[in-house]
Order: C-alpha cells, then sequence, then structure tokens
C-alpha cells in the first residue's frame, strides 16, 4: 500500500476497501476487508484480507440460486398444471356420466381408474348406491306393471258388464240406466287415469325411446292445431298456430302428439271463453323449442314447480273432469326425449315451454 485507504479511523469493525496491483499482463483491483487497530504509541495497524475468492463464491452462489428457484418453480407450476389436467379430467367425466346417468342412462357408472385414491372411493360408493336405486326401480316397475295389468283386466270385464246392463231387453229404469251410466263414466276415468300412469311409469323408467325416428315437430303441431279449432270455436276460443318449417327432432311421434295434446286440452279446459291460446314452434341452433301460451287464469308463482307433478291441479278447472296428471305426463315425455319443461308467466295467462334437442 502506498497511502492510507482511509480518511482518519474507519467507523466500521470491519471496515472493506480496494486496493490496486500490478500483475503479470494486466492492472487488478482487489477487494479487501481488514481490521484497524490503535497501538500505544497512537500509531495505527491496518491488517486485512483480500476476499475476491469469498464474492466470487457468493456471485456464483446467488447465480445457482436464482436458476434452483426458477427451476423449482417451473417444476412446481408443470407438477401443479399436470394435477389440476388430472382432477379436471376426471371431475369432467364424472359430470358427464352423471348427466347421462339424469338423461335416462340408468345402466351408466362412474368410472374407477384404479387409483385406489379417494375419486375411487367415491366412484365406488355412488356405484353401489346406483345399484341399489336401480334393483328398487325395476322392483318398483315390475310391481307397478304386474298390479296395473290385474287392474285392467276386470275394469276391462266391469265395463263389458254394464254395456250389457243397457242393452238388455226390456231396458232398464231410467233412474238404473242413469246409475249405470255414471258408473260408466266413473270407469272410464280410471281406465283413463291408469293408462295415463302406465305412459309417465314408461316414460320415467329409462328405457331407452322406443321406434326414435326422425319428427317434424312443427308440423305435428300443425295438424294437432288443425284437429283441436274446431273444439275451440264451439267453446268460444281461439286457437292458432306460430310455426318455423321444419323443425326436426329424434324422438316418439306418438309420444309427442300426446304432449301437445295434453298442452292443447289444459288450455281448452282452463282458459274462459273469449281467450286465445297459441302453439308456437322455432327452430333454434341447437334445440327445438315449443311453446303454448294462453291468456287465462294462469298458475301463481309458488304453484308451478309442484304442477308437474302427478295429481296436483290447481284455480277452478280443478273441479272439472281430469286426473291431474296432465302436466306430469308431459314432463316425463320431455324427460324421455332429454328435453326440458318450464312453466313461465304469459302476464296475463300461462305460457309452457319445452325445449327438445335437435
Amino acid at each position: 500500500m502506498t497511502h492510507w485507504p482511509f480518511d482518519g479511523m474507519p467507523a466500521e469493525r470491519w471496515p472493506e476497501f480496494e486496493i490496486a496491483t500490478i500483475e503479470p499482463g494486466r492492472r487488478a483491483v482487489h477487494p479487501v476487508r481488514a481490521a484497524v487497530r490503535t497501538l500505544p504509541g497512537g500509531d495505527l495497524l491496518l491488517v486485512g484480507t483480500d476476499i475476491s475468492q469469498g464474492r466470487r463464491f457468493a456471485e456464483k452462489f446467488r447465480f445457482a440460486a436464482l436458476w434452483g428457484i426458477g427451476l423449482s418453480t417451473l417444476a412446481a407450476a408443470l407438477a401443479g398444471f399436470w394435477f389440476s389436467y388430472k382432477l379436471a379430467r376426471r371431475v369432467g367425466e364424472v359430470t358427464r356420466i352423471c348427466q347421462r346417468i339424469m338423461a335416462g342412462e340408468t345402466g351408466r357408472r362412474l368410472p374407477v381408474a384404479g387409483a385406489n385414491d379417494e375419486f375411487d372411493a367415491l366412484a365406488a360408493s355412488v356405484n353401489r348406491v346406483l345399484d341399489r336405486l336401480e334393483e328398487q326401480a325395476v322392483t318398483l316397475r315390475a310391481t307397478f306393471d304386474s298390479t296395473a295389468h290385474d287392474l285392467r283386466a276386470p275394469l276391462h270385464r266391469l265395463r263389458t258388464r254394464m254395456d250389457a246392463l243397457l242393452l238388455r231387453s226390456p231396458p232398464p229404469e231410467p233412474a238404473v240406466r242413469e246409475s249405470i251410466e255414471s258408473a260408466l263414466r266413473e270407469v272410464d276415468h280410471l281406465q283413463r287415469t291408469l293408462a295415463t300412469l302406465l305412459q309417465i311409469a314408461l316414460a320415467e323408467s329409462g328405457a331407452p325411446l322406443a321406434s326414435a325416428a326422425s319428427v317434424d315437430v312443427a308440423g305435428l303441431a300443425a295438424e294437432l292445431v288443425e284437429l283441436f279449432e274446431p273444439l275451440a270455436a264451439a267453446q268460444g276460443l281461439a286457437l292458432g298456430c306460430r310455426r318455423d318449417a321444419p323443425a326436426i327432432v329424434q324422438g316418439n311421434r306418438q309420444l309427442l302428439a300426446q304432449l301437445l295434446t295434453n298442452l292443447i286440452e289444459n288450455g281448452l279446459k282452463y282458459v274462459p271463453a273469449g281467450g286465445r291460446i297459441e302453439v308456437a314452434v322455432r327452430r333454434l341452433s341447437d334445440c327445438v323449442q315449443l311453446t303454448v301460451s294462453d291468456n287465462g287464469p294462469g298458475i301463481a308463482t309458488q304453484d308451478r314447480l309442484r304442477a308437474g307433478q302427478p295429481f296436483v291441479r290447481f284455480g277452478p278447472g280443478a273441479r272439472q273432469e281430469g286426473s291431474g296428471l296432465g302436466l306430469s305426463l308431459v314432463a316425463a315425455i320431455a324427460r324421455l326425449h332429454r328435453g326440458r319443461l318450464e312453466l313461465q308467466s304469459n302476464d296475463p295467462g300461462l305460457k309452457v315451454l319445452v325445449e327438445l334437442p335437435a
């Protein structure tokens, strides 16, 4: 050193400074960390060491640490992305299977990957529940079908015997004849109710749609409106149809005709004279939208969710002849075709919306 590197006595305990040296072929600057002590005579003693190697090590360590943190972060991000993708794929697969089960494919089950993880345990438990529910549904359908079959035959024999009583000679007394005719009406009502319950049970059974074919809902609606127009006119009602032709869906024409018939008959039953019923069919991008709207008394908002349940009736029309199964059958047929039923206010009146996948 050729001069004192500080201005006076340094305040730090371990001060640092640089010294310039002449090395072979170049001029170098070395960092130094030193200690300064005062000797008894007042002189200052400076002892230092070159810290170039330590700084180079610290620089290399910092560089390696940054790279390590970066690579660790990247690895963690990739691992997280892979785990998230795997989780989303399994959740998506479970969701798709659940949607297909809800759409009526009751024989499907949630996939078990064999990883023995929580998803497999959950899928196995849900599958056991589905198996049990399917067994109960099969037992219930078999019991219902057997009961319905056992009821149809006696009802048919009873009606035949009543018809024979009406045709016997000499004819029965007027009071007896009126009683027999009243009993016949009750038997007919019971037979219609039983037939409707069988249709609902078939639609709700989850069985594949039988005789599925291309059906033009717009053409079907026009035919049924034309069929019911004389009856509507006799009741003082206007019945109209608006449609986009064609509006094709895959379904059972007879069941779809029953769906439309029930909706039109509900309007004829509940809408007072002077009212209007309109059937509209629209072709959307992914579905066919069928609406039957009227300007009658409608259904209160709090009652609409119950309107599709069996034997539920509302308003003054509830005192008329009927079983309260019309909308229940409509809902079952819509579900059988993987569609949906929604009741809305027509302000005034009721609008029944049915969407069927195209």
